[in-house]
């Protein structure tokens, strides 16, 4: 286990720790922390790939005259406080899952930068969130929020355990990964993400669309005829639509997913929580149909990592990747 750091004054980077494939996981000692390692862990264990587990020590940035801002050298408490801390999280492992190839990495970077970096070559990477639910909710851990929106790969963040959940209840597979599309290339890799994770681990795909139509400024003309007709065929054609992404984004690998296409007339975050408040997983795309080119997180993935009570995977096309590569820091607006 050593510690790198990112741009400051040194060459070493995350991403060499974790091989290409991987999971990564970010810890730092948390409940929610905890919970992510789980969730990676059995992923890693599912894909039949290795574990990264990564903690990050968020040095301060010391400027240089005349060169770049370098990190302040971690102490030999703060280094062995971190080195408890992994060791403690393999040997939980070892326990629970004996065949899982398991590493660590102690970066002197913020989460966010270690966690981008080392996700560059990961196929997915995994973060905690405080799990508050509710109006709590609002106090999403801004480490979820921006390695959701500028990670290079598939992010999934784990809701901490609430108090009247039971270690048993939690680790209980139900087999439905419930995905919301709606057209735009990151919602088709959403698609494609949540086939090939119920293929992975035998289990359902929901995916579902919400639509709604403006309301007439006359609510009289709500029972009229023609509102009555638009309204169906709306419906029809969603419904007709969803079934067909669904098809398009089968591969021979998913071909035999069970999944489910539904259409229903709903705000996008109320439908997702809804549908997904008892499956293993919601898939989201980082911005959908409505997101503007620069904002790297759209307001219905935000507001479903916000609100749900189950882990959200977020997904990005790869032209969005491209898009973003420059932009390592970002955060949504």
């Amino acid at each position: 286990m050593g510690i790198t750091s990112d741009g400051g004054g040194s060459n070493a980077d995350p991403a060499a720790d974790a091989g290409r494939g991987d999971v990564v996981v970010g810890v730092d000692g948390s409940a929610p922390g905890q919970a992510a390692l789980e969730w990676a862990a059995r992923a890693a264990v599912e894909r039949g790939s290795g574990l990264l587990i990564l903690h990050a020590l968020n040095m301060p940035l010391v400027s240089v005259p005349f060169g770049h801002p370098v990190r302040l050298t971690p102490t030999p408490e703060t280094a062995e406080r971190a080195a408890h801390l992994l060791e403690r999280a393999l040997a939980h492992l070892h326990d629970r899952y004996p065949g899982l190839e398991a590493r660590t990495q102690v970066s002197s970077a913020d989460a966010v930068h270690a966690l981008r970096a080392a996700a560059r070559t990961a196929a997915v990477a995994v973060v905690g969130s405080r799990g508050l639910g509710g109006l709590g909710s609002v106090f999403l851990g801004s480490v979820s929020i921006r390695v959701s929106a500028c990670a290079p790969c598939p992010v999934a963040v784990v809701p901490g355990p609430k108090e009247e959940d039971d270690g048993e209840r939690r680790a209980r597979r139900r087999g439905r990964v419930v995905v919301g599309i709606d057209g735009s290339r990151d919602a088709d890799a959403a698609l494609r993400f949540a086939l090939e994770e119920a293929a992975r681990v035998g289990g359902e795909v929901l995916a579902l669309h919400a639509w709604q139509i403006p309301a007439p400024i006359d609510t009289g003309a709500l029972s009229g005829p023609s509102y009555v007709v638009e309204h169906r065929f709306a419906a029809h054609t969603a419904e007709k639509h969803v079934q067909g992404m669904v098809e398009e984004a089968r591969t021979e690998a998913t071909a035999d997913v069970p999944a489910r296409a539904a259409a229903v007339e709903d705000n996008a975050v109320h439908a997702l929580l809804q549908a997904g408040a008892d499956a293993d997983l919601i898939v989201v795309g980082s911005r959908g149909r409505g997101g503007f080119a620069g904002l790297l997180l759209g307001s219905v993935s935000q507001g479903v990592l916000h609100y749900a009570d189950v882990p959200v995977v977020v997904v990005r096309s790869r032209e969005q990747e491209s898009d973003g590569a420059d932009r390592p820091g970002s955060a949504p607006r």
